[in-house]
């Protein structure tokens, strides 16, 4: 039996930076992963996807776009096991990156399934049968997510499947049809077609990316069609056929009808990983769909018990629970350490959509008068070099106290340059100060500065 001050449960983006930020604050620190260091995201979510999608994009660029930019290239080919394998290559390295700074830290490790025993003990079983307890002062439990199944369609790995499977197919599939439209799926689906998948969209909602910026979402809809991505909105799939050739799926909506398909790819969200650790004998609370209940110290009902990450619900970024595993391991040390209020998304598609802070329509809710600029990256120099000028950027402000309340967009490194606004959105900038800015010429954060011009009508380079 071992004693710590903390004991982590979940070695994911939020379990191993809470432990590693508890070791440097001093405390002894265990951490028990029941699959792999770096969980969902280092391994079968953020980073191998990334690969793909990068890899992808530079096959896909070369094919469609080479000529127009000068390069003829003849014959160029993809090799999807050679893709494969420099994604493994670069999960094995970072994985075993965190495993290293873990043990570095000097944190405990263990590597098995936990489960309460009471509100100071914690039960480990291993691969091999053994079991161990170790006893801890607190607990921060960070055991993250699962793919989403729906009650009339489950996963069988083979033909309907998940993220997890879609990330190491064995070979590229002549068609794949995506339930959900979400960032998970669109970002997969991208990967596929730009392979020669014949890709087709059904989602329930009016629009793609439930919850981000409507105009973001039809600009990146209209790019994925061009693409010859099919995307069917407000569409239901009701029941599904699986048979040796494929896949037959059932539709009813805007969209009524079969579609056939070699795979399915299920995306329909994330769900919590919260059953497997007797949180019900402790007196942990969850709601109904198994998100852990907790307060703004991350604490649960059970006050040496604290939970992180996609088990607490909101937005399920693996940014978002490493903020919120320095945020506990720092609670727990003793100094104070405020919710964020500002996480930004991103979509890693092409173009790639991000957002952070109020949308237009979510700031009117709140009572704020609004007022909003635009700016498309077709009018920007930098985006049309990269031959990469679709998209635009919204920012959005309160009319009277001029505060800038968030900003919106799709359109090349987006992603990256998001971060800028949250910059500004957390030091509460006015829009007046926002817009006296320099930014270098010619970059993309040009059209970031025109749009904040536009607020006020005063882009420069904006005709109407």
């Amino acid at each position: 039996m071992e004693r710590y001050d903390v004991a982590v449960i979940g070695a994911g983006p939020g379990g191993y930076v809470a432990a590693i930020r508890a070791a440097q604050l001093g405390l002894s620190v265990a951490i028990i992963e029941r699959r792999y260091w770096g969980g969902v995201c280092l391994n079968v979510g953020c980073i191998p996807s990334k690969c793909l999608l990068e890899d992808t994009h530079l096959y896909y660029e070369v094919v469609k776009h080479g000529a127009l930019r000068g390069v003829n290239a003849t014959g160029v080919t993809h090799d999807w096991q050679a893709m494969q394998s420099r994604k493994e290559k670069v999960v094995h390295q970072l994985t075993r990156g965190v495993e290293v700074l873990l043990k570095k830290n000097g944190v405990a490790l263990y590597f098995g399934d936990a489960q309460f025993k009471d509100e100071r003990a914690l039960g480990v079983s291993y691969a091999d049968g053994q079991k161990s307890e170790i006893i801890a002062d607190n607990f921060i439990i960070a055991t993250g997510s699962r793919s989403a199944t729906l009650p009339h369609i489950k996963p069988d790995g083979e033909r309907v499947i998940t993220s997890t499977e879609a990330l190491s197919l064995p070979g590229i599939p002549k068609s794949l049809a995506v339930i959900g439209a979400g960032a998970i799926g669109l970002e997969l689906g991208s990967v596929y077609a730009r392979l020669g998948t014949e890709v087709c969209f059904v989602e329930i909602m009016p629009q793609a990316l439930p919850g981000m910026d409507v105009e973001l979402a039809k600009t990146l809809v209209r790019q994925l069609k061009k693409d010859k991505i099919a995307i069917h909105l407000e569409s239901k799939v009701t029941s599904l056929e699986i048979s040796g050739e494929g896949v037959a799926l059932s539709v009813e909506g805007k969209f009524t009808g079969t579609i056939d398909a070699e795979l399915v790819l299920l995306s329909v969200g994330r769900a919590p990983v919260t059953d497997t650790l007797n949180l019900g004998a402790i007196g942990v609370e969850t709601d109904r769909k198994g998100f852990i209940k907790v307060n703004d110290e991350y604490r649960t009902a059970v006050p040496n018990v604290m939970a992180i990450g996609d088990v607490i619900g909101g937005l399920m970024l693996a940014h978002k629970a490493s903020h919120e595993g320095v945020a506990a391991a720092e609670v727990l040390a003793g100094f104070p350490h405020p919710k964020s209020r500002l996480v930004p998304a991103v979509v890693y598609t092409s173009p790639e959509v991000a957002s952070i802070g109020l949308t237009e329509q979510q700031a009117a809710e709140k009572g704020h008068k609004v007022k909003t600029g635009r700016f498309f990256f077709g009018a920007n120099g930098r985006a049309m070099a990269m031959n990469q000028a679709v998209g635009l950027v919204i920012v959005v402000a309160d009319e009277d106290s001029d505060e800038m309340l968030g900003m919106h967009m799709v359109g090349p490194m987006a992603g990256e340059l998001i971060h800028e606004a949250e910059v500004a959105l957390a030091a509460r900038m006015k829009l007046a100060e926002y817009q006296q800015l320099v930014r270098a010429h010619p970059t993309l954060a040009e059209a970031i500065g025109e749009a904040a011009l536009d607020v006020n009508g005063h882009a420069i380079h904006k005709i109407g």
